[in-house]
């Protein structure tokens, strides 16, 4: 990120800003309340759109238009307010947003589990991928 600045208005969250982060590396933004860390990060995760200022990958100028794009380029973010889907399932609510999928765009959701099952198993977690998390 280089020089974002993003304005709401005529109030000024994020007065240029830049940042480097280099791929496999996980930061951590802290300041207090109100000081911008949230736009700016969805400025990088394609939530928001800069007003000023400029994103590259790799040395390359994109434009982060909407989540999946930063997905695409390998960003990716922990929101500060994370949110289940209580009627979703373990799996749905892993996948939701990169959702597997058969013929007709219709979701794969015995892949779905299958991955968040391959998951679980890789790091020691026992999850249920078929529980409901309004069950939990």
């Amino acid at each position: 990120m280089i020089d974002v600045v993003k304005k709401f208005g005529d109030f000024t969250a994020n007065d240029r800003i830049s940042l480097t982060v280099h791929r496999g590396e996980v930061h951590a933004l802290l300041g207090e309340n109100g000081a911008g860390k949230t736009t700016l990060m969805n400025c990088l995760y394609g939530l928001y759109r800069p007003t000023e200022g400029s994103i590259r990958v790799n040395g390359q100028e994109v434009v982060i238009s909407d989540p999946n794009v930063a997905i695409g380029h390998g960003i990716g973010m922990v929101h500060q307010h994370f949110k289940l889907v209580e009627p979703f399932t373990v799996a749905e609510n892993i996948v939701l947003g990169l959702e597997p999928t058969k013929a007709l765009g219709l979701l794969d959701l015995a892949e779905a589990q299958r991955q968040v099952a391959e998951i679980s198993e890789r790091y020691g977690l026992a999850v249920d991928p078929q529980a409901r998390i309004e069950d939990i």
